[in-house]
């Protein structure tokens, strides 16, 4: 029996899906810290309110024009990558099965999961017993050989008399 089938398969791209979405979590999260970096950079000191004046510039600051513009390319990056998180949640399996079903699919990648692990043992105990029988050839390939050298010797000898 192949472990590698149909379902196999299909968890091997769900992991996938899984991985995908860790990723891109992941790649939102450094998209959101960048952009309080830039922010927090590039900002040019604006008076709020008319009792607390801009006592000191930030020397850095973007002007006027180019943070507004470089603000919403962020505001934008953080949108897209926002929806492609909401598309592969929307990809995910179970998202749209029923609960019954995702048990059947566990019940049936379980009983999958016990074969192969079956399959596993039965090899390692062939692969034991083979490990045996070469072990025990050899051994005997070499007691015959040290018997014939030791022979050959005694012939040796025999003869030189």
């Amino acid at each position: 029996m192949n472990a590698a089938g149909p379902t196999a398969q299909a968890v091997g791209v769900h992991i996938d899906r899984v991985t995908q979405l860790q990723d891109s979590i992941d790649d939102q999260c450094q998209m959101l810290f960048n952009s309080l970096g830039y922010l927090h950079r590039k900002a040019g000191m604006v008076q709020v309110t008319p009792d607390i004046p801009v006592t000191q510039q930030n020397a850095n600051s973007a002007s006027a024009e180019e943070f507004k513009t470089r603000t919403r390319e962020i505001a934008n990056d953080i949108c897209r990558q926002a929806k492609k998180i909401d598309a592969l949640i929307d990809s995910l399996p179970g998202v749209s099965v029923s609960k019954s079903d995702q048990e059947k699919e566990f019940v049936e990648l379980s009983k999958e999961d016990e074969a192969a692990t079956h399959e596993l043992e039965e090899a390692g105990r062939e692969a034991r017993a083979l490990l045996q029988e070469i072990s025990g050839t050899l051994k005997e390939i070499a007691d015959n050989s040290g018997k014939q050298t030791s022979s050959a010797s005694a012939a040796s000898d025999i003869s030189r008399q």
